[in-house]
């Protein structure tokens, strides 16, 4: 595979990936636990889900920094940017489903969820087959897995950041926000979706 190619999936990737979690966030039924504290976030804060996930991101980056985690200034650069694309993308999809539909049923809701979840596996199944840049929260679990030395912790560490981040927020509002049956059903089939995805659709890591 070409590295024009290669690029090109790994943009595509990062859109699929904002694309599902639009649909999570519309469901609301439960989020993603990185998305469902920038929901929280966004609704204590004038910001918008997707600046509050730029903002949240910066802070994982910043906390794998002081991990210990050493990047050069071009790939925290590109990280960044990676950063304001997702977070660009989810306000965008968030608004077409403003203008489109936004389902009221339960049965819609589940409907929502069902279609984001895979997308968002689908997206992370090809973004980590490639990996050219990593977004902060990626850099932050593998800083967790280092101090940890153990896959288990660290990986379960840095989604409970997430997660922490949430379940304050929403006690400061007094209400639930971003956390839901979607969450826990998210953290049970995501792993298993990624590796379906990626055994579905295997990208080279030969580059022409």
């Amino acid at each position: 595979m070409t590295q024009q190619k290669r690029i090109i999936i790994y943009l595509f990737s990062i859109l699929i990936n904002a694309l599902g979690n639009s649909f999570m966030v519309t469901a609301a039924i439960g989020s993603a636990p990185w998305t469902s504290a920038s929901e929280a976030l966004a609704r204590i804060s004038p910001l918008t889900v997707g600046l509050a996930i730029v903002a949240l991101h910066v802070l994982a980056l910043g906390s794998a920094l002081l991990l210990g985690s050493r990047f050069s200034w071009w790939t925290i650069l590109l990280s960044f940017s990676l950063v304001v694309l997702f977070g660009t993308a989810i306000d965008f999809f968030l608004s077409i489903h403003q203008l489109l539909y936004i389902p009221e049923t339960l049965w819609t809701r589940l409907l929502y969820m069902a279609i984001g979840m895979p997308l968002i596996s689908l997206g992370l199944a090809l973004y980590l087959q490639i990996g050219f840049v990593l977004m902060p929260p990626d850099y932050l679990m593998k800083s967790l897995i280092s101090r940890f030395k153990s896959t288990s912790i660290g990986a379960t560490v840095s989604l409970a950041i997430p997660f922490l981040i949430a379940s304050i927020l929403s006690l400061v509002e007094r209400e639930l926000i971003g956390i839901g049956v979607g969450t826990f059903v998210f953290l049970l089939l995501n792993g298993p979706l990624i590796e379906f995805f990626q055994k579905t659709f295997p990208i080279s890591r030969r580059v022409r």
